[in-house]
């Protein structure tokens, strides 16, 4: 019994045998080397993302390696149980059902963690443009933060101006590609709902309120005065039509400067210093890779 499993066991290790090289060189050259960073980063556009991002890529990795070895170490395990028993190459039904649940679980989950990887890459790229549209506007003396945590949950940015500080949250969202043109590239914003081509949403909305009363009771706890926050919706890449006003902010990507001509509590440059400072040191969280937090010797 215990031989008919060696060929499994040997399939195994050769999956196993890449991944033990890549964690002992990477050990390896954290042994002998340390990071020159000496304090934590700020956190990213679509840093949150981005982890989870790189953790689901490891998965994937993962299961493409492990599809084309199952059929084999099965197959593997097949041949043995025939040397065992004179030779006969006879299909053991159980073996062959074993087989192909466990080659279908795996499929199914490799098709389940590119669907992920593909929604996680889609908002990633919107949080990273969008960031970097936010980003111009320091020039014009707005301080923006990205990806802010909370209480559970993260803020993708905060952009805080004389004109007041807002939360804002980015969607990406697929364009539908029926030939259509602008049509196709037009979501309507009606003040409760937006009429996307073919679907309707209102959880973004929802969600950037939310976001925003978190963040406004959390900066008048910290500074000691009265914090307003505006919410704001982002849809990086889609072409806004608003039929009515709200208290949510609907912007496209390039159009993040509208922010700074929106009317909001006016921040005084000592209260900008101050929410500036709480939340630089809320997002200062970020560890460089090869950051070692056991003293080093100098060398």
């Amino acid at each position: 019994m215990l031989s008919g499993l060696i060929p499994a066991f040997i399939v195994l290790l050769s999956l196993f045998i890449p991944v033990g090289i890549v964690w002992a060189v990477r050990y390896r050259e954290r042994q002998r080397k340390r990071s020159p960073l000496s304090q934590h980063l700020l956190r990213s556009p679509g840093e949150s993302l981005r982890s989870e991002l790189d953790d689901r890529m490891w998965d994937l990795a993962a299961y493409l390696m492990a599809l084309p070895l199952i059929p084999l170490m099965f197959y593997a395990m097949h041949l043995r149980r025939a040397l065992d028993t004179g030779g006969v190459l006879k299909l053991s039904g159980l073996l062959v059902v074993v087989g192909l649940m466990v080659f279908g679980f795996v499929s199914f989950q490799t098709i389940k963690t590119i669907r992920k990887v593909w929604k996680l890459r889609l908002g990633y790229e919107a949080e990273l443009a969008m960031g970097q549209e936010l980003d111009q506007l320091m020039r014009q003396g707005a301080v923006v933060f990205h990806d802010v945590p909370a209480a559970g949950f993260n803020i993708d940015h905060v952009l805080v101006a004389p004109n007041g500080v807002f939360a804002i949250e980015t969607k990406g969202r697929s364009k539908p590609n029926r030939n259509r043109g602008t049509e196709d590239a037009k979501v309507v914003y009606d003040g409760s709902c937006l009429n996307f081509p073919g679907w309707i949403e209102t959880k973004p909305l929802e969600q950037a309120r939310r976001q925003a009363v978190w963040l406004s009771k959390w900066l008048t706890s910290a500074v000691g005065e009265a914090v307003t926050v505006r919410p704001v919706l982002a849809l990086p890449g889609w072409f806004v039509e608003r039929k009515s006003r709200s208290d949510v902010l609907l912007i496209s990507g390039r159009e993040a400067p509208s922010i700074l001509k929106a009317k909001q509590e006016a921040l005084s440059e000592s209260m900008i210093k101050r929410i500036e400072h709480q939340l630089e040191q809320r997002c200062r969280d970020v560890e460089p890779s090869m950051y070692r937090k056991r003293e080093q010797i100098a060398s």
